[in-house]
């Protein structure tokens, strides 16, 4: 039976999920009075800046050139662009930054500091998005292919490896699909060994 228009899903609703999930964790960690609760809300917020940043490259961004919005994908990304030489707070930094959250140990002196980097810069990079680029992508979709980006979208987060890989490829194309794959098996097998645990999200996808 054909879908009911009802049933259509917002890529840009699917995208800001996991923005306010990471509002919502950074809040809960700033929050946190108990060591064990704060460490498992740090894994949670790797996990989930990570899952989107690379989610969002090869899916949504991959659409943006025939929509008319290459700029912008290759801005969001960080990657050369002539109109891109300040993409400071773009993906590819923000990688950087997880990756440095990742690989600091928790409790040391320059943690908090260094979360705070990186959250800060996944959210200027997302409030971009809402203000600035939610409305083009929107006008530039119909219903029927705003859904299927946005199940692209939801499909690619769970390809995605749990823990920030900057020097990976960010083309968005095969090579990166190639390489996330790769690498999220390698992440899974690592947090098993190392018994890594996570706090439940406050905002959920559909199924």
């Amino acid at each position: 039976m054909a879908s009911g228009k009802s049933s259509l899903l917002d890529v840009t609703n699917e995208i800001k999920i996991d923005h306010d999930n990471v509002r919502d964790l950074f809040q809960r960690y700033k929050n946190a009075t108990n060591e064990d609760e704060k460490k498992l809300i740090a894994n949670t917020l790797i996990r989930e800046m990570a899952i989107h940043s690379d989610a969002e490259e090869i899916s949504v961004y991959n659409d943006y050139k025939k929509l008319g919005l290459g700029d912008t994908a290759e801005h969001n990304k960080g990657t050369f662009h002539p109109s891109c030489y300040h993409c400071n707070q773009e993906h590819a930094e923000v990688k950087k930054l997880v990756y440095s959250a990742d690989s600091t140990s928790f409790g040391s002196a320059d943690y908090d500091g260094i979360m705070l980097n990186a959250v800060t810069a996944f959210l200027a990079h997302a409030k971009e998005e809402e203000d600035e680029q939610f409305d083009k992508l929107k006008a530039a979709l119909s219903p029927e292919d705003n859904d299927k980006m946005a199940r692209a979208f939801i499909k690619a987060r769970g390809a995605a490896p749990p823990r920030p890989h900057p020097w990976a490829p960010q083309t968005g194309g095969i090579l990166q699909k190639a390489a996330a794959a790769q690498a999220n098996i390698h992440d899974k097998v690592v947090e098993t060994f190392e018994g890594r645990k996570y706090v439940d999200l406050k905002y959920s996808h559909p199924e």
